[in-house]
């Protein structure tokens, strides 16, 4: 009898156990962190901000990643803190990736460091405690331009020349974007663009490859991430036509998306039209709660 008390006793203790290690393993993180080491790339060091709910889940949690904009040339991951601890706030884990910038490094740098910071984020889905299958990446303008190509591209050989994290995949579950330089670059009308001033490898010998290269319609297919794309119908920095041609592709292909317009509004919605920029924002909310659940 004895023995018996003694293990049942034990079991006792071990579930105890493990139901105390799994709230605590859930709630490890909390709060901001900052300069979260990815790797390595061309002498570069690459990091990630990670915001953290403070509430306990028991599931893993859908995960936003967020892209700085700044034209390829500027920005930094750390704009994008007070974002990310605010959607923390909202029960997700949000990060900020940084990317190696124009004029010194060109396409397909950044695309290569955001699909990265996709699969570093995998790698460590249960440290983390995050579904990987639950990864939505957003952004606006430049970072927009990246969030697409990363949705589209997730199923798609190369931009994982490096190896780092190459065992793990970057698709995403759904792309949010807003402004973005969506073109397909092949087009003459957007031979001199600046996501093309800025992006193409100067003198390069083969540039209508790359001009097809840098277009997310050339790696767009019914795998791809549903998408939510909202522009200003007087943007005077990235065209409108370029979110309009490409919410076409999708129609044409009866893709799952959202297309917001916005009349009278510029590059930055907030700014111009802040009435219809809340309502869009309204829409955005729904989009991501939808297909991080």
């Amino acid at each position: 009898m004895r023995i018996v008390i003694k293990r049942s006793l034990l079991l006792a203790i071990f579930v105890g156990s493990l139901s105390f290690s799994n709230t605590l393993y859930a709630s490890a993180f909390k709060g901001l962190l900052e300069d979260i080491l990815i790797g390595q790339i061309e002498g570069v060091k690459l990091s990630i901000n990670i915001a953290f709910p403070d509430s306990k889940s028991e599931e893993p949690r859908g995960v936003l990643l967020f892209i700085h904009g700044g034209g390829f040339k500027s920005g930094d991951k750390k704009d994008k803190n007070a974002q990310i601890q605010r959607f923390a706030k909202r029960g997700f884990v949000a990060a900020s990736a940084m990317y190696r910038l124009s004029p010194d490094h060109r396409f397909p740098a950044q695309i290569e460091d955001i699909k990265l910071a996709i699969r570093f984020l995998k790698s460590n889905a249960n440290q983390y405690h995050i579904n990987p299958q639950r990864i939505i990446v957003t952004g606006a303008s430049a970072g927009s331009y990246l969030a697409v190509m990363a949705g589209v591209t997730g199923n798609a050989d190369g931009f994982s020349k490096h190896g780092l994290y190459t065992e793990y995949d970057s698709s995403v579950r759904a792309v949010a974007a807003q402004s973005a330089p969506i073109a397909d670059f092949s087009a003459p009308q957007y031979h001199n663009s600046l996501t093309v001033q800025r992006l193409a490898p100067l003198n390069a010998d083969n540039l209508v490859e790359v001009l097809l290269a840098m277009s997310p319609v050339t790696y767009l297919d019914s795998q791809d991430p549903p998408f939510f794309l909202s522009h200003g119908d007087a943007d005077p920095i990235v065209p409108v036509t370029m979110s309009r041609d490409f919410a076409k592709e999708l129609q044409k292909r009866q893709h799952n998306f959202e297309y917001h317009e916005v009349k009278g509004g510029t590059h930055s919605l907030n700014r111009s039209t802040p009435q219809q920029a809340k309502q869009v924002y309204a829409k955005y909310l729904e989009f991501i709660n939808k297909w991080t659940q």
